[in-house]
């Protein structure tokens, strides 16, 4: 079995993880967001792609959803002493890594070695691919103002302002990498992960060749859906997630519905993974030309949960075999 999965973040760490503890880390090959990466006091800080590899490796905290466990943030603090405003904040044993990849990179490491690297440092045995080796940026305009960064808006302003418009500046340059089509010529599975489709997904399929190439791809695509619009928040950290998303969708004229998002998939996944209490979306999503399949999704907030989805998201491979 070789899954290529595609995502980054919260959301999509989540489901790496189940899928790791069933069919095991060198199953995996993930694709990942690097357009909300920055630079941050002179350092190269890729927010997924650590999400990721902290949550393969057992060391993310996983209350908070985002860093590492037992961490300090003595030097933010010496910051903000310093008369800094904080608004980012990295862990003090989080900075290792940041400083780490930023004086590889400025050697001339490719951003995919110097993601392997961390990788085996971590003992992750997961191939970690970043969407793409050159710089990409996504920008919001927001509504009364300009434009600004991702991890601004998102961070700084909360995702108060309402979003205008989106954009992923410089991605007209970017290329796919090489290891991102070999995976998908030998994939058994294509996993489009419940990340934020427009701050996410979206400029990952928007690289070079990546869309066709899934598209060209023999397996199977499956997309899960990272909104459950029937069931209510569980913590502060994922009702600001929702309204983030909500923001990025209502830029693109839709809504915060799983059905949205699936359509934003139209013409390259065959199956949309949607949660039981959002089981009326399911004849809009079969309306699409996307067989839509239902299952439990949110496992964060009931752990029993989680066999029911890894089930969901493989079940398009026992179709497949099916069919032939």
């Amino acid at each position: 079995m070789s899954i290529v999965c595609f995502g980054g973040g919260i959301g999509a760490t989540r489901l790496w993880r189940a899928l790791a503890g069933q069919l095991g880390q060198d199953s995996l090959t993930l694709v990942v967001n690097t357009a909300d990466d920055l630079w941050h006091y002179g350092l190269r800080v890729c927010p997924d792609l650590d999400t990721v590899t902290y949550g393969l490796a057992g060391k993310q905290d996983q209350e908070r959803g985002w860093g590492l466990l037992d961490e300090s943030f003595t030097a933010m603090a010496t910051l903000a002493e310093l008369g800094e405003d904080v608004w980012f904040n990295l862990g003090d044993r989080d900075l290792a890594t940041h400083l780490l990849r930023t004086q590889l990179l400025s050697r001339g490491v490719p951003l995919s070695v110097v993601t392997a690297h961390l990788a085996q440092a971590n003992k992750v045995s997961t191939q970690i691919l970043p969407m793409c080796e050159e710089e990409v940026s996504t920008e919001v305009l927001v509504d009364g103002g300009g434009w600004m960064g991702f991890q601004e808006y998102h961070v700084r302003h909360q995702a108060e302002p309402s979003v205008e418009e989106v954009r992923y500046r410089g991605i007209e340059h970017a290329r796919t990498p090489s290891a991102v089509l070999a995976a998908l010529e030998n994939a058994s599975l294509v996993v489009l992960g419940p990340s934020s489709p427009v701050a996410s997904i979206l400029p990952i399929l928007g690289v070079g060749e990546t869309r066709a190439a899934i598209q060209a791809a023999s397996a199977p695509v499956v997309a899960v859906t990272p909104i459950v619009s029937g069931a209510p928040f569980h913590d502060v950290g994922d009702a600001h997630r929702a309204q983030l998303r909500e923001r990025l969708l209502a830029a693109r004229g839709l809504e915060h519905t799983a059905s949205a998002a699936a359509s934003l998939y139209t013409g390259l996944a065959d199956f949309f993974v949607i949660d039981e209490a959002d089981l009326i979306e399911a004849p809009h999503i079969r309306s699409l030309g996307i067989t839509p399949i239902v299952a439990r999704t949110l496992t964060h907030v009931d752990p029993v949960c989680t066999p029911d989805l890894v089930r969901a998201v493989m079940s398009p491979t026992s179709i497949a075999q099916q069919n032939r």
